[in-house]
């Protein structure tokens, strides 16, 4: 074996020269497989990013006065409580007096940012319509949307602090309310019907030029037919407590309407069937439910009436009765001075309207149309007739007093008085002014008994008596004496008497029974005489026959 570090001269054991190195230039279009995860994550993510895009709507600010309860990333926006967005970002203004929050809409709904739409943000709330939003307590809160109807697209917008009242396209149906005053009335307020709630108030707003308020009330859906041409519209606000001529007279709707206040509303009688109101119907809102139902009064007519006497217990507001019917009411009392009898009659004003005893004013008038000089000439007939006004007590426990009008006997004749322009009706004193003279002319006579004076002859007839009494004689004191005895011995005869005959157990009581018992018996033997002598008459003339052994008296046994 031959060593390798040795040469070889033959040149054997060379190994052959390596080959010529061929240097290839590298491929510049192919793309290691490094590179293929980082450029399928980048595909992913930009069709990610194209389709978020794609499906994004338009971006929207919405200012708020506060962020309270609003997270980006988490709050929603809805509406009709289907997510249309989400909240993206919150932020202060420049000036930091409000809250700009950020909102991406849904592209479905991209239509929604328009001029009209408004915003608010949904959380618990106690107000005059109820409670609401009791369901963010466990959710959150969230931004609520009510679509516009504008076709000029918006991007900024001011968020509403609370919720409309009315949403657009609510179904349902707004009228309007005239009234004098608005009482405890406020938006949210709920409106009644049999005292069921159907609506709300909506709004309202004072009218400077009519000097009165107008009322917007939503009757909501299905409940707005009730409303027609004839419903009748009263303010149904706490508790209507009347202390009148007509005593103690307490009315309320609801316990919510007494807190809160409300509106109720009826459709007079006969009205069944009329078609609903058109919107925007314009109403009258009454006091209370009495004046709302009351009968059309037509014009009013405004009388004068002079009592002379006192008029306590009348007040402006009291009733002017009419056998009954209730004509109209006192509007103002006035203090006069007769000069020429030196007393001071009071003049007291008030309103009537004729047109309320109906057939009675078309028989006299002949069907002449209400107002003016006819119901003038109607009252001055009734008064030719004997009509007179008179004060009577409605109510003993508060004194109260109404007008009557009514048919008088045995008055004086009179006309109707109208030298002032105003119909003057007569009257004539009231019953209890009319007692109170009697009254006082009877107490005036009882005045005049000399009762002291009788009173002191009295006593001292008594005393005149005591002393002949003490003055009497031995002879007649004896003589007194014997008549006591006597009554006495007569008072226990009369004892005796009561113990021997009426005391149940006095011996002639006892005797009586003991002789009346006998009689009976004899009574019973007589009559057993008589039966056997009717069967056996011969026993007259043979005697009774012996009685049969007993053996015999039981054979037939």
């Amino acid at each position: 074996m031959s060593d390798p570090t040795e040469p070889d001269p033959a040149g054997e054991g060379i190994p052959p020269a390596a080959a010529e190195p061929v240097v290839r230039r590298r491929n510049a279009t192919r793309l290691s497989l490094v590179w293929i995860v980082p450029i399928v994550a980048v595909v992913v993510g930009a069709s990610l990013l194209i389709n978020t895009l794609m499906q994004a709507g338009p971006h929207v600010m919405i200012e708020f006065r506060t962020a309270e309860g609003l997270e980006p990333g988490k709050t929603e926006v809805r509406y009709k409580e289907v997510v249309v967005g989400r909240v993206e970002a919150v932020s202060l203004s420049d000036d930091r007096k409000r809250v700009q929050v950020g909102v991406r809409l849904d592209r479905a709904v991209s239509n929604m940012a328009v001029e009209d739409t408004n915003f608010w943000v949904v959380r618990p709330r106690i107000g005059m319509a109820g409670i609401s939003g009791l369901n963010t307590l466990l959710s959150g809160a969230y931004i609520g949307v009510d679509a516009g109807n504008s076709t000029r697209s918006r991007k900024h917008f001011v968020g509403l602090e609370a919720p409309p009242f009315v949403l657009r396209n609510e179904p349902g149906r707004s009228f309007v309310l005239r009234a004098p005053d608005l009482g405890s009335l406020d938006v949210g307020s709920p409106v009644y019907y049999r005292r069921t709630r159907v609506g709300r108030v909506v709004g309202y707003t004072l009218d400077p030029v009519n000097d009165e308020l107008t009322v917007q009330v939503f009757i909501e859906s299905p409940y707005e037919p009730l409303v027609t041409q004839q419903a009748r519209f009263w303010n149904a606000s706490g508790l209507d407590l009347q202390l009148n001529a007509s005593g103690l007279t307490l009315n309320a709707q609801t316990v919510s309407s007494v807190i809160a206040g409300g509106i109720a509303f009826e459709r007079l009688p006969g009205s069944e069937g009329l078609a609903a109101a058109p919107a925007g119907t314009r109403f009258y809102l009454f006091d209370d439910r009495k004046a709302a139902l009351a009968p059309p009064d037509g014009p009013a007519l405004t009388i004068r009436m002079v009592f002379d006497q006192s008029v306590r217990g009348l007040s402006t507001g009291a009733p002017v009765d009419f056998l009954g019917i209730e004509l109209g009411t006192v509007q103002s009392m006035q203090l006069l001075y007769d000069a020429r009898t030196q007393r001071y009659p009071m003049e007291v004003t008030a309103d009537i309207y004729p047109l309320r005893l109906g057939k009675v004013r078309n028989a006299m008038l002949q069907g002449a149309p209400a107002g003016g000089a006819a119901d003038i000439r109607f009252l001055k007939q009734l008064v030719d007739s004997g009509l007179r006004a008179q004060l009577r007590t409605g109510n003993l426990l508060t004194s109260q007093q109404y007008v009557a009008l009514d048919f008088t006997p045995r008055t004086p004749q009179a006309t109707l008085d109208m030298s002032n322009g105003v119909p003057r009706v007569p009257t004539v004193p009231g019953t209890l002014s009319e007692l109170q003279p009697q009254i006082a002319e009877i107490v005036a006579r009882l005045n005049k008994v000399p009762f002291d004076e009788i009173g002191r002859d009295l006593q001292s007839t008594l005393s005149q008596a005591r002393a002949a009494i003490r003055e009497l004689s031995p002879e007649a004191q004896k003589a007194l004496a014997e008549v006591q005895r006597t009554l006495g011995s007569v008072q226990a005869s009369l004892q005796r008497l009561d113990r021997n005959l009426l005391d149940e157990s006095a011996p002639v009581q006892r005797n009586v029974e003991q002789t009346m018992t006998e009689l009976q018996r004899a009574a019973q033997a007589l009559r057993a005489l008589s039966d056997y002598l009717q069967r056996h008459p011969e026993t007259l003339l043979r005697g009774k026959r012996a009685d049969p052994p007993l053996a015999d008296r039981e054979k037939p046994r």
